[in-house]
Order: structure tokens, then sequence, then C-alpha cells
């Protein structure tokens, strides 16, 4: 879990930067967060896959957007829920990978996970402007994958600066497999958030997605986002 230390080490930084922050600011003391018991959110960043995910998809990119609920002003604990987008392209292993299952030679793909993951969320206060979270839940989620073949298509073409026209080959990529599935899922992360201002503020998380594939699908989102 290399990855996930990574993403500790992001949040633990962007604790250091708040800090300074609130300094050069003067803020003073006293609960900066807004006490609105729905706040929205969205976020983007890396996605890095582990375990035997990694052997087939490499790190791509992810983003989404959800909103926490805090049943009373001021308390520790709240529910979230969050909706997001992951996409990875295919590793060079499925070229080795196609040879030996389909006798056919891939050599690119994607990965794409949507999922739906609701949300307990336990704050614990670093300071007036900073305060970092845990947060641990289960939902669902919806996994693509497509493998892809660069051949050349045969057609009727015409070049307009040389004023030729012909039969000729143009490169595409023709899909060999592709596969859906929805299943369970379930996370576990870490996080930090710095209020700004009119109730406004932003955070930075790392948080380990699992879903229960047959063989599991396992990334690590570390996002950047912003709350209102």
């Amino acid at each position: 879990m290399n990855v996930f230390r990574i993403g500790i080490g992001a949040a633990l930084l962007g604790v250091t930067c708040a800090q300074a922050a609130a300094q050069s600011y003067g803020y003073q003391n006293g609960d900066a967060y807004d006490n609105r018991p729905v706040h929205w959110h969205v976020d983007a960043g890396y996605a890095a896959t582990t375990g035997r995910t990694a052997d087939y998809l490499v790190n791509g990119w992810t983003f989404g957007g959800g909103l926490t609920f805090t049943p009373q002003p001021g308390s520790p604990v709240s529910l979230r829920a969050d909706l997001g987008f992951s996409q990875f392209n295919a590793t060079n292993h499925l070229i080795t990978l196609g040879e030996i299952q389909n006798q056919t030679y891939i050599d690119d793909g994607t990965g794409r996970v949507v999922n739906l993951d609701v949300d307990a969320v336990f704050h614990v206060p670093l300071g007036p402007r900073v305060r970092a979270y845990i947060l641990g839940g289960i939902g669902a989620a919806y996994r693509r994958i497509e493998l892809t073949q660069t051949v050349g298509f045969a057609g009727y073409y015409c070049d307009p600066w040389y004023g030729y026209c012909g039969i000729g080959f143009e490169p595409g990529d023709l899909l060999i497999h592709s596969e859906e599935t929805t299943r369970f899922a379930w996370n576990a992360g870490v996080g930090v958030e710095f209020p700004w201002y009119n109730g406004q503020g932003w955070f930075i998380e790392a948080r380990y997605n699992r879903v229960e594939t047959p063989v599991p699908t396992e990334f690590v989102p570390i996002r950047v986002g912003i709350r209102f």
C-alpha cells in the first residue's frame, strides 16, 4: 500500500501549508466551519491501481462529487455520499495475456469504474483552521473493461493536399473483448479539511476502494476537492 502512504503524506503536507496560511492571515480562534447540515462537494485527482488490478490496469485519473450531511451542528460525525468516475489504461501485460488465452494480439484498452459510496465520517480537530477525518463505508460500483487491437482499415481515401484518391489503409482500434459488471464495493480512507470563507472549504484525501469482482478491483484515489 505504498500509494496509500503517499496519499497520507500529501494530506499531512496540506496540514502544514494550511497552518502556515492560518498564521499568515491571522485567523482568530473559534469554530471556522459552517454549521449548515448539508454541504456539497466536487473533487478530482489521481487514481493508482493496486493489488491484482495493477497487473492489467495502470494508474489513471478520477473525478466526482457528492454531499455531506451533519445531523447536529458541531457534531464530529457526518454521513457522506459520493458518486465517482475513474478511468485507467491497460498495461503491457495484456499483450502476453491476449496471446496466450485468446491467440489475439492486444495492445491497448481501458478500464472504467463508476462507484456510488455512502460513508460514515469522523472529524478530528487539529486546530482552529484544520481538521482531519477518517471515513469508511459501502456502496456499489459499475466496472467496464475494453481490450482493443490497433489495425488498419481498408477503404477509399482522398488526400486533398496531393490531389490523390485511391484505396488505402487507415489505422484504428478494433474492439477485441469487453466486459461489464456491477458489484458490491467498500472503501476506507483519511483526509484533512481546511475552511475557506462563507462556509466553503477545501480538502485532500486518500481512499482505498475495493470492488468485489471475481478478481477484486482495487485502486486508491488521491483527490483534492472543494466543499461548499
